[in-house]
């Protein structure tokens, strides 16, 4: 099976399940994929196409969706309703919170269920609350079948709890930031819903808020708008997140030397513009003293020659598979140096591998270049020992477990990324629309391992947040049917509608068990875009947004129904500023 898939394992695991083939009689091929964002996770048309090769007589059938059938038939991001309510003290502190999440499955729920669960576990966000009560429904509608996306939950629980934060600051005569510093888990200390312990190095939240409110010039106002029928606005929210993940969900790696002591280093690690393929290059490169270009890996995930990992979901990758390299690595640098210390008459923990090769410490004079080792290392005289290094290792979680079925207690995640978003925007009074000027991101990432690829992907979740946050929808009729199958009539967001500044900013706080002290980004940088836009307009002139996308039609009625006398301030003002020309043709 050749697929433009996120992983290769998930897709071999459900067919052989499904068509009750042996694991070892299907192989899965995934070159390089374009864009994934979790909708090409699990299993997808495969199974379709198996099949039909079997009733055209076992010839190869391809299978190519055109974008009307893409938006028509194809699995999509779930529907979502949410109730809730919060209740705080006079001083601020969060008392309790209640929310029912309903999820619009379509059809077929694929990852929704599992997506529903993480809604459900999430629901606390940063903070500390002790009475809490989350109930989480999937439900199935007569509409096309729907699966995960960047964010698996998460932008859904935080959507609603960052505005349920903000309108209790306005109640409380408290100002937003100061709220949330007043309610932030104390890593160490704290416990989440579910009631797992965050661990003492997760993050430090608190300097994250900080660093948002000092970027984005908090408690400063923003200028005038050249146009008195706009006003500009500030907002922000916080964000956590782990990868969703059943307590199994391993990793493994392998890497094999080659005669001139470059590497091969075979993981199924999915490759789909996120960089993390990179990342984990680099780290190999790093270990071994070599130049990046000495490491490869196949472009092609392949079942059949490619090492496990359970799916490239969940800004997991770095982590999980990162660790397995890691373990690789000691692996064979564990052959390596007892090569090398029999060789150099030295103890193995008196040698270290620099720019590729074996010195003893202190006396880099005497060495063996890698190329004379990984292949087994020949004396003068023909004698030989070692042979071919290769290095084996292997991630797999020991305090993640299920969580109850009665209570929703248990620890979901490897780990927690603490992060927020903060946006200064302008909000056109007569027509709805509204610009970002500024977008601040802010990060704890553990450690940042590649800053330009860390750097892509908080500018392109930045973008993608507020695409979906100003513009994409899907329309359904009244039997529903998909009325805008196409990029004319669902809108993506364009050059023109970008922030004109976005800035970023990472924070290090090394997780101990992670690669370098690194945790994940990948989902991250879209799932407070979307709060922060409603807030800044909520903390600015009290319209409260309840729905996505905040498009110009959704954004002008909410302002007409709860603001009238701002509408009709402003249609005063414009008249007032219009200069009309008249033409003579």
């Amino acid at each position: 099976i050749w697929t433009s898939w996120q992983n290769v394992a998930p897709v071999r695991q459900i067919m052989a399940l499904s068509l009750g083939i042996p694991h070892n009689k299907i192989i899965v091929r995934i070159p390089y994929v374009g864009g994934g964002f979790g909708g090409k996770a699990g299993l997808g048309w495969e199974a379709l196409v198996a099949i039909l090769s079997k009733a055209a007589g076992h010839r190869p059938v391809k299978l190519v969706l055109s974008r009307k059938e893409q938006f028509s038939t194809a699995a999509v991001r779930e529907g979502f309703h949410a109730f809730a309510k919060a209740g705080f003290k006079k001083d601020g502190t969060f008392n309790a919170y209640s929310v029912r999440f309903i999820l619009d499955a379509g059809a077929y729920a694929d990852y929704t269920v599992n997506v529903g669960r993480a809604v459900g576990y999430s629901a606390d966000g940063c903070y500390e609350i002790p009475n809490i009560n989350v109930e989480s429904l999937t439900v199935y509608t007569n509409k096309i079948p729907t699966t995960a996306l960047r964010g698996f939950g998460y932008p859904e629980s935080h959507w609603v709890l960052e505005q349920i934060i903000d309108r209790a600051a306005k109640k409380l005569g408290i100002d937003p930031s100061e709220i949330r510093r007043i309610n932030l888990v104390k890593p160490g200390h704290s416990h989440t819903c579910t009631g797992e312990r965050l661990r003492e190095d997760a993050g430090d939240p608190q300097k994250v808020l900080k660093t948002l409110v000092d970027e984005i010039g908090w408690g400063k106002p923003s200028e005038n708008p050249p146009e008195p029928w706009k006003v500009r606005a500030k907002g922000l929210s916080l964000f956590v997140k782990g990868p969703a993940q059943p307590p199994n969900a391993a990793a493994s790696a392998i890497l094999k030397f080659n005669e001139d002591a470059s590497i091969d280093l075979l993981i199924a690690t999915g490759n789909f513009g996120q960089g993390t393929v990179t990342a984990l290059m680099q780290i190999v490169a790093e270990e071994f003293g070599l130049p990046l270009e000495k490491v490869r890996v196949d472009y092609v995930r392949d079942t059949h020659k490619s090492a496990y990992t359970w799916q490239t979901v969940g800004s997991r990758g770095l982590f999980t598979d990162g660790i397995a390299i890691l373990k690789a690595i000691e692996d064979a640098k564990n052959q390596i140096f007892t090569v090398a210390s029999e060789v150099l008459r030295c103890p193995k923990d008196q040698l270290e591998l620099v720019d590729g090769e074996v010195r003893v410490k202190g006396k880099p004079w005497e060495k063996i270049p890698l190329q004379d080792i990984v292949m087994g290392y020949t004396y003068p005289n023909g004698n030989s020992i070692g042979g071919p290094v290769i290095g084996r290792g292997v991630f797999m979680s020991t305090h993640t477990t299920y969580l109850d079925p009665d209570t929703g207690q248990g620890n979901p995640t490897i780990f927690h990324t603490f992060g927020g978003t903060a946006v200064e925007l302008e909000l056109d009074l007569l027509t709805g629309e509204i610009n970002i000027l500024k977008a601040v991101e802010v990060l704890d990432l553990g450690k940042v391992i590649n800053p330009l690829l860390v750097k892509q992907q908080t500018h392109g979740g930045l973008i993608m947040g507020t695409s979906i946050s100003l513009y994409e929808e899907i329309k359904f009729d009244e039997r529903g049917w998909v009325v805008n199958p196409n990029f004319t009539s669902y809108y993506l967001v364009r050059i023109k509608d970008l922030p004109r500044e976005v800035v970023a900013r990472y924070i290090e706080t090394p997780q101990l068990d992670g690669p370098y002290g690194a945790r994940g980004i990948g989902e991250l940088t879209m799932i407070g875009v979307a709060p922060a836009i409603a807030n800044a307009i909520y903390n600015s002139i009290g319209v409260k947004l309840d729905r996505l996308p905040m498009n110009p039609e959704y954004v002008w009625r909410a302002l007409r129904e709860q603001r009238p006398d701002l509408v009709e301030e402003a249609w005063k003002r414009f008249s007032k500023y219009e200069k009309i020309v008249e033409v003579t043709i």
